[in-house]
């Protein structure tokens, strides 16, 4: 009798556990069509989307001076909610596809950008042969940028402007639900650390001083301006250097970089190191396997057969070889 009840018992445990096993498999298969079904729904709407961006660039070249501005501001608008988008999905999309989208947005922001240069060049970070004068104050050299993003100058964000501002001996910090493709602005500071995890648009650094910049990919554009014995780590597609002295740039490029009226410039190749820069790399689309950090072109020097003199390669024993201690302390 004993025994009886004890094969029962087993034949029903196994009826059990087959009768789970094919509710597991069931719901596998549901969650595998629902995913489907968003995926599709997304692409749709994804496609609709950006080549809606993509007709508001077209019309760019037909549009009169005064609205171009406003026009590019909206562009931009509509780029950054298309990246909101795809991130907020990212739960159910493939890796691969997300890829494919965030390729997609970049090539519309990479478009955008140089419009916007063609179109409302940049006066703040024009890059030109005359030498500017040099002044005994640096907000003076400045006043238009402090003007136009106040004294506040932590994590502004008006409209145009966000990043720090006119900040002394601080460690500041962003990270990429902050960061992720935005131009982020970084202007008048002096003996700070700045840690920037993420995914950036474009970066924009003028008046730094004894400064430390650790800086995740950014998707197309670097700006160094009026910059004096910085540490500046950083992945970019392009990189404009204008007005600096005594730099080092640990350097990850994709095209060549431009250097003019600097002095004493060293590069090195980009060795920053954090949880998730890997998945930022892929995020950002810059090509890992590319990096022209010793391939400068000094616009002070045109002569080919010899290296300019006002850039370097830093030797390996002044190089820096990990920074996981400097993320929380100030530079010396």
């Amino acid at each position: 009798m004993n025994d009886k009840v004890t094969v029962l018992e087993r034949l029903s445990r196994r009826d059990a556990q087959r009768i789970e096993k094919l509710q597991r498999a069931h719901k596998a298969r549901e969650e595998v069509d629902a995913t489907d079904e968003k995926e599709e729904y997304f692409n749709s709407a994804f496609k609709i989307k950006s080549e809606n961006i993509g007709l508001l660039l077209s019309q760019v070249p037909t549009l009169e001076t005064g609205a171009l501005q406003n026009h590019f501001d909206n562009i931009k608008k509509d780029i950054n909610e298309l990246q909101k988008y795809v991130m907020t999905s990212s739960f159910f999309l493939k890796e691969f596809n997300m890829r494919k989208y965030l390729g997609i947005i970049q090539n519309l922001q990479t478009k955008c950008y140089e419009l916007e240069d063609g179109y409302v060049p940049r006066k703040k970070f024009g890059f030109t042969k005359k030498k500017l004068p040099k002044s005994d104050s640096p907000k003076q050299n400045s006043i238009d940028d402090i003007d136009s993003i106040g004294k506040a100058g932590c994590n502004k964000w008006d409209g145009k402007l966000f990043g720090f501002d006119s900040r002394d001996s601080e460690i500041l910090s962003l990270d990429n639900e902050d960061l992720f493709q935005r131009d982020v602005t970084l202007q008048n500071l002096k003996n700070c650390t700045v840690t920037l995890k993420g995914v950036l648009g474009t970066l924009h650094m003028t008046n730094l001083s004894n400064c430390l910049i650790l800086c995740g990919p950014v998707s197309t554009s670097v700006f160094i301006d009026k910059c004096e014995n910085c540490k500046i780590v950083v992945a970019c597609q392009q990189l404009r250097m204008h007005s600096s002295a005594k730099c080092d740039i640990y350097l990850h490029v994709t095209s060549k970089g431009i250097v003019e009226d600097c002095t004493d410039i060293r590069t090195t190749e980009y060795n920053l190191d954090y949880k998730d820069l890997d998945k930022h790399f892929n995020m950002s689309t810059l090509d890992k396997n590319i990096n022209n950090w010793n391939k400068l072109d000094d616009f002070n020097w045109l002569a080919p057969d010899i290296p300019s003199p006002n850039w370097s390669v830093m030797d390996s024993s002044q190089k820096i070889n990990g920074w996981h201690e400097w993320w929380l302390k100030l530079p010396s």
